[in-house]
């Protein structure tokens, strides 16, 4: 009878140590403006584990959609890789040495709703701007923690967990020919201004020319102003499409209005009522012309 009891307790031991995420069972049906971040954000669980619960190879969600939900309690756990399965892409390397071999990435998509960019690698730093959901940035140096990016002319830090990594091999822009550039812009126009509108919901200058960039693997900083701060400055003579010019339409001495080159006296344009084309020309009779910026080939 000792000996049975025994036994008994040494199952009961050995049951307990089994994994427990078959508990992650809750479900989430996918609504509209939902992302992956927004949703680990939302029930207090990450990307990856979400990823992990559902076997998603993609960060694309759509309506309707059922995910099953990790438990916050209980992490989730996977099963060894199978024998000679390639191994998962890691976004940090544990040295530069390392991670060039191991990797071709340069670049990576942002996946958080809005990401503040800093200064230095901690959430004391100074806030020095914000990128948004898909946008593509270059990365100079992955980190566990922080990653360093290089934003318009400077350096700067983002959380790594909020960013995937997109293979250097990936066509993430860069270069745009005049008939892609007008199949971005194209479908928005007439897309109404609202201040500080960054989507198809509403764009205000700046928003509009940032989403068109992102499309085409570009980041572009928010404003304006910091924009014009960026790229590389060209003569008016030397525009081509795909340029950015710039003009003071405030009357403030500065920058204030930003707008795509498309050639032949054509610009398009978040103006005060909408998304749409303009003349060159026209605007230079109203407001001081500040300059041209080229982002892109």
């Amino acid at each position: 009878m000792i000996r049975q009891t025994s036994q008994i307790a040494t199952l009961l031991a050995l049951f307990t140590l089994l994994p427990t995420a078959a508990h992650a069972s809750s479900v989430y049906v996918v609504d509209a403006g939902d992302t992956l971040s927004k949703i680990a954000r939302e029930h207090q669980t990450t990307v990856a584990d979400i990823m992990t619960a559902n076997q998603l190879t993609s960060d694309r969600l759509s309506i309707g959609q059922t995910l099953t939900l990790p438990d916050s309690s209980t992490p989730v756990t996977t099963a060894p890789p199978a024998a000679n399965a390639p191994a998962p892409q890691v976004i940090a390397a544990s040295s530069s040495a390392d991670a060039e071999e191991a990797t071709e990435i340069t670049r990576a998509k942002v996946n958080a709703d809005v990401l503040n960019v800093r200064s230095a690698a901690s959430l004391e730093s100074d806030i020095v701007g914000k990128l948004y959901y898909g946008n593509i940035v270059t990365v100079q140096d992955f980190g566990g923690e922080w990653s360093k990016i290089k934003y318009g002319e400077q350096e700067a830090y983002v959380a790594t967990e909020f960013l995937i990594a997109v293979p250097a091999s990936a066509n993430t822009g860069g270069s745009v020919t005049e008939t892609e550039l007008e199949q971005i812009f194209a479908p928005l126009l007439n897309t109404r201004y609202v201040i500080g509108g960054t989507t198809p919901a509403g764009f205000d200058c700046s928003g509009f020319t940032s989403y068109v960039f992102a499309q085409m693997g570009v980041t572009l900083p928010r404003t304006s102003a910091d924009q014009f701060r960026g790229g590389i400055a060209v003569s008016r003579e030397e525009a081509r499409p795909g340029d950015l010019l710039f003009y003071d339409t405030m009357g403030k001495g500065q920058v204030s209005h930003v707008a795509i080159y498309l050639g032949n006296d054509l610009v398009v344009h978040a103006t005060g009522e909408k998304v749409d084309y303009g003349r060159i020309s026209y605007l230079d009779k109203l407001y001081p012309f500040y300059g041209v910026k080229r982002y892109i080939q």
